[in-house]
Parts: C-alpha cells; structure tokens; sequence
C-alpha cells in the first residue's frame, strides 16, 4: 500500500470513473478484524495452480459442504444450479479459462453466484476456500475478483494486482523461464534481502524480442502492466454479462460510459503513436488481409503458447464465412437504428435515439448487456470480432481451448488490432453524435465567470524502472514443519519457499512515467457560484505537421482531470497539483510488501490504512502524459469552467467513498453532464470560444533516466 495520502484542493477530489484521493482527516485504518480477512485473501492467490501446498487450506475445503449449507446464501436457487454445473463437470484444472467462450462464462457467472450471495463472512470465506481446491484457477481469479468488487459488505479488502497472481498474461516467456530456472537451480548465488532470498529479473517488451511491424514502436504503453490492469479491473466492474436491479450498474450511465472509456483509450493511443511517428490508428476490413500481425511471446501455465496472428493475416477464409457475414449484418444492424433515430423493442415498439441522453441505450446495445433494451436482435459485435482478429486456433473441446490476447481483458491491449477494432465501434458513438445540435453559446458559456489565464509546468516524461512480485510464476513445495524452520512471514500464511527459506522473485520493467507538474488556472468571477472545472490534453498538429481544426480534433481530447470550486466574486486562483487528478490511480504496491504490511499492523507494528491507495478504478498515474519527444514536442491543454449541474443521485450518496469506487451506487460523478462534454457533439467555431474556456500550447520533453536526475 502506498503511504502517500494528498490533501485534495477543493474539499473533495471529484470523481469522473475514476478514483478519490481520501483527505487525510477522512483516513480509517484497518482493525484486526478486516487485517484477519485481508490475511486470508492474500493467502488463497498464492501460487494458484497448486493445491496441495496449502495444507490448513486443503482441510477446510474438504470439511465444507455446499449443499448442506443452502440456507447460508441469499439465493438458494442460484447456489443449486451452481451445483448442478459442478455435478455435470466444469472446466478442468490448468486448462485455459476465457469469459468470451460461452460454455466457460456460464460456468463463471454460476460460481460468481456462490460467492455473491453468500450471507456473511464465514460463509463467503468458506465457500472461496473450498472453489480455490475444485474449480478451474482462472474461472475462481475472475469470479472472486467480481464478487469481491460488488459486495458491499467487502468493500475496502484488497486483491493483489492480477499481474502478480497470473504472471503468464503479462511478462514474456523468457522472464517466465528464468524465474523457473533461478527456483530450480536452488538460488544459487542470489543474495538476501530482508531474509528472504531475492532475484530481480530484467524484463522488455514484445518489441525487444521479435520485430513483426512497426506498431511494436509503442509495446512500451500496450503491453504496460498497469494499463492492461486497468482495462480487466474496467470490466470487472461492469461485466458485460451482469445487469438488473440486482446490481444496478444502469445507475452509472454504463452505457455511455462503456463507449466513452473506449473513446478515451483511443484518444490516448492516438498521442501515443503521435510520438513515434506512426499516426492514425489504421483500419480494417473483413475481406481483405489484416496488415498488422501480433507475437504476443507469452505462454499459459500448462505450457501451451498464446497464439500468434502473422502480418496480412486473412480472416475471410472458408471457416470464417458465416461468422463474418453474420458480424457484418449486425453492425449493420446498429448503424441503421443510429441513423434512423430510434431502437427497436422485441415487442415492436420503439426507442428515441435522437435525443442526447439516448447514448445510454446506443452503448447497452453495442455492449450487448443485459440492460440493453434488445439483446435478442443487437448483438456484441467486439466478443465475436475479438475471436475472429485473435487467430486464435479453432477448438473441437470446450475444454480445450487457446484464446489469443483478445480473448483476456487482461491481454486485450497488447494487440494492436484491439485499437483497430474499437477504433471501428467507437465510428458509431461519433455518428451518434453527429447527428446531435452543436451547443449553442449559452450552452457552452458561463455567465459572469472568465478564465484569464493558465500557467502550467514544463511537461517531462521519462522511463523509469519498476518492480513486480512475479513469484506466483514458478510452483513451491509443500513446507515440512519437521525439516524446516518458518520465518515470521511464513508463519503469518505466505508460502513461497525454497526448503524452508523465503523467496521473492521481481520483474524489473523500463515503463513510462512523468515529472509531476502543476497547473495555476486564474478564474475572475462576477458571483459566488459553484463550477466544475474540466482538463483535457489533445494533440496540436496531425501526423502530417499540420495544425488540427477545433471540430477535426474534438475526437482526440483526453480528459485528465474535473473537479468542482466554489467560487468567490473576483480573482479565483485555483492551483492543481498532476497527483490530485481524478481520473488516475498510482502503482499498486508489490504482493511481498502487502503481505508484510498486512503482517506488521496486524501485530500492531504500523498501521494499515484504508484511503484507496490501492484503488482500481483508474487509469495508471505514470501514463497520464504521451512520451512526447526530446526537444519537445506540442499538445494542448484545454480547460473550461462550467456552471454545476447537479446529478440525479449527490456524489458519494450510498457508499464509502474511502473504501470503494462506488459501482452501480449511480453516485461516483460530480455533475449530470455528457461524459466528454464539451467534445461530445459537432463543433460550430462561430460559436464555440467562450470566456470560460481557455486553449494552452503545451510541450512535453522526453528525457532519459541521467537528464532527469541531471535537471531536476
């Protein structure tokens, strides 16, 4: 857990999906009760394909029996079919578990319900000791990582990141190997740290092994551990599978908000390419060969390799014929409701889509949710196309699968054809768009409150090294109490061992982060009002070096901040520190450290706090900025100051905003406005520049690791 709590600038940082930094007078710490829960958590992610290393574990699971204990769960009727689904058989141990593959999602949402609808503690607690030793390891990760999200009463345990629990979706074959090679050989040589032998492993990206095309410019950001963490935690929160009054997720605007964090990835990948010279993001089509190929250089635990697409890869082949044509109809099918203004019902009826606010159905739709309003007739076109650009090899068992990276949401991004792909969907969230009124002057204007000028730090990215507990990646025995001498940490639960000595085996990673900077924006104000306070960054000229035109851009601006002020008649001097922005998450702390940390407080050493320092719900802090380039390179910053429209719900209304994000409360947003506003509809310059907005010409400089030390 990372001890750096911010004191936010406004009372409050406010949320847009993303994360609250907890001022420090809001802090709780954690008693011994949660540090007990915590502890158990973290035990049962070790070294998830083993069994039989988890000797206290393994009696507790053989001792807890399901169906003597239906009345411990909400929803009996669920737990039976869960039941009935593990009598049939469910997917093996170590085969490869996907949520796009439809027998295996079934299976998923049946043990998510086991552990959802478990009354209290003990029986949730019970229930996951005992799927941790008879399912299926991936399909326990993914459901007990749902569950855990969408419980309330589980609000502030944490998980450990999903890159330390499965290493193998996330650091190449090569890393994995050495990590296997350097337990095997015993540690021969490595030194110890904290009495605990330690191994640091230098790890790249897929661009560094094999060149397949030039997109492998930017492995660095696509293959990037945090970035490809927030993705999977994205739909964790919001499974395209779950819905309902149940879990209210149609309270957070899910739909628009499913098309506009997609909108905002490609805005970021687009600055991304942008400072490798490499442009717009291409597209595609279903009949022609797909020039971008993809070497992911990773494998699964049971040895088989994730599947490779080659360059000008054909998709449109016999085998996929029907597939195709299929997915080709139902894009048609969605381009046609946007442009004849309405959806229709099973029933016949109609649903307006002219209307703003109608982007919510649109995006149910695409997404194919349950709270779409026709999941019969519109369907999830990004699952099929996901399989079909995989080139994932076809399967005759559902129980012998090999998903390729766009059939993980922790892999989706390494791809490059996954920016391809909703690069295509996100087309349907502009035309949507487009055919919406521009805003009107007073629309965009605030009256009586003028932006009179924006100082901003000098902009500086840089890679730095950074560390990642992949010790989850190699298999420990079974420890011999006869033999062996337990460390203090072993003995509080943690298992990695190598004859009775700790082990902690680390993946040091070159990723890219920035200086931290501030932002000085000075207000004038004719009234006490209250504003909101949106940031955006975009680029300043195309790949071509031509200065982009305010309507062409606005698919390009990514939101880096919003926050509410109240503001006082005069000057208003609002200053903003990069740490405070809402929308980003720092790095989660290393499963060794957490573990300690747990250990520590739990024996009354320091204290564990509980101030979402470990959030989940926003984008990596160290990706805020485009990497730019050495002698700089321009953007621009956009800020507008809004009058406050107050949502349906009041921010923070129903749940702890110190322990949770919120999903599905319909209270994680600081106003009702369209996500993406003002950018959000066509632009009519004649109208468009208002006193309260402001455009700032920006320079981001890229530096290596000695200039940053040399200058700063």
């Amino acid at each position: 857990m990372k001890a750096i709590t911010l004191v936010a600038l406004a009372g409050l940082v406010a949320l847009a999906a993303g994360y609250v930094v907890v001022p420090e007078d809001k802090i709780t710490y954690a008693d011994k009760d949660f540090l007990v829960k915590q502890k158990q958590l973290l035990e049962l992610f070790q070294h998830v394909h083993q069994h039989e290393v988890h000797t206290e574990l393994w009696e507790v699971s053989k001792e807890y029996k399901i169906e003597e204990n239906y009345d411990h769960y909400t929803n009996v009727e669920a737990i039976k079919e869960f039941v009935e689904f593990y009598k049939h058989g469910m997917l093996p141990f170590d085969e490869i578990f996907s949520v796009f593959h439809y027998t295996h999602r079934e299976q998923a949402i049946a043990l998510f319900h086991l552990f959802y609808y478990a009354k209290d503690w003990d029986t949730f607690y019970k229930s996951i000791v005992w799927a941790r030793f008879h399912v299926n390891e991936g399909m326990f990760v993914y459901a007990i990582t749902v569950a855990l999200l969408h419980r309330k009463d589980l609000a502030g345990l944490e998980l450990p990141a999903p890159y330390e629990i499965y290493p193998y979706y996330f650091f190449n074959t090569e890393v994995v190997q050495k990590a296997s090679q350097y337990k095997m050989q015993g540690f021969y040589g490595m030194k110890k740290v904290d009495d605990a032998y330690t191994v640091v492993i230098p790890t790249n990206y897929t661009g560094w092994y094999v060149h397949t095309n030039v997109d492998q410019k930017v492995s660095y950001f696509t293959e990037d551990i945090g970035l490809n963490t927030y993705y999977f935690y994205f739909h964790a929160d919001y499974p395209f599978w779950m819905g309902g009054k149940e879990f209210g997720l149609y309270k957070d605007r899910r739909g628009e908000l499913f098309l506009f964090k997609h909108q905002q990835l490609l805005a970021r990948y687009y600055m991304e390419r942008l400072s490798n010279d490499l442009g717009t993001i291409p597209e595609f089509s279903w009949y022609k060969p797909l020039p971008t190929g993809y070497y992911p250089n990773m494998h699964y635990y049971n040895g088989v390799a994730f599947p490779s697409r080659d360059n000008n890869h054909y998709v449109y082949t016999p085998e996929n014929y029907y597939e195709i044509d299929e997915l080709i109809d139902y894009e048609h099918r969605i381009r046609e409701v946007i442009d004849q203004g309405y959806l229709v019902m099973p029933d016949g009826t109609h649903v307006d889509l002219t209307k703003p606010e109608s982007i919510e159905y649109l995006g149910n739709v695409i997404q194919g949710n349950p709270d779409s309003v026709n999941t019969r007739y519109y369907k999830y076109v990004g699952q099929i196309a996901r399989i079909l650009l995989g080139a994932s090899v076809e399967h005759f068992d559902d129980h012998k699968v090999i998903p390729s990276v766009l059939e993980h949401y922790e892999t989706s991004l390494r791809d490059p054809m996954f920016f391809q792909l909703y690069k295509r969907i996100i087309h349907w969230y502009w035309e949507f768009k487009d055919h919406l009124p521009h805003y009107t002057y007073d629309e965009l204007n605030f009256p009586g409150v003028k932006v009179e000028s924006v100082e901003v730090d000098k902009l500086v990215t840089y890679f730095d090294r950074s560390d990642a507990d992949i010790t989850n990646a190699v298999d420990v025995e079974v420890f011999d109490d006869t033999t062996m001498k337990g460390s203090d940490i072993k003995k509080f639960g943690k298992i990695a061992h190598y004859q009775g000595e700790d082990f902690v085996i680390k993946a040091r990673q070159w990723r890219l982060n920035h200086m931290p900077f501030t932002f000085k924006l000075n207000v004038v104000s004719e009234k006490v009002t209250k504003g909101v306070v949106r940031v955006y960054l975009a680029p300043k000229y195309d790949q071509y070096g031509h200065v982009y035109g305010v309507n062409e851009n606005r698919e390009n601006f990514y939101l880096l901040d919003v926050f509410p002020y109240d503001f006082v008649v005069g000057k208003n001097l609002i200053t903003r520190d990069s740490t405070q922005f809402s929308m980003f998450v720092q790095d989660r702390t290393p499963y060794y450290e957490l573990y300690k940390w747990v250990m520590d407080a739990y024996n009354g050493v320091k204290k564990f706090p509980l101030d979402m320092t470990e959030a989940h719900c926003g984008f990596p802090a160290r990706l805020m900025l485009p990497k730019g380039k050495k002698g700089g390179m321009p953007f621009q910053l956009y800020f507008i100051v809004s009058p406050y429209h107050a949502p349906s719900t009041p921010q923070h209304e129903g749940y702890d905003y110190t322990l949770n994000c919120g999903v599905g409360s319909g209270a994680r947003y600081v106003d009702s406005l369209p996500f993406g506003y003002p950018f959000d509809r066509p632009i009519d310059e004649k109208v468009w520049f208002t006193p309260n907005m402001y455009y700032y010409d920006a320079m981001v400089f890229h530096k290596n690791e000695k200039e940053i030390n040399a200058v700063h």
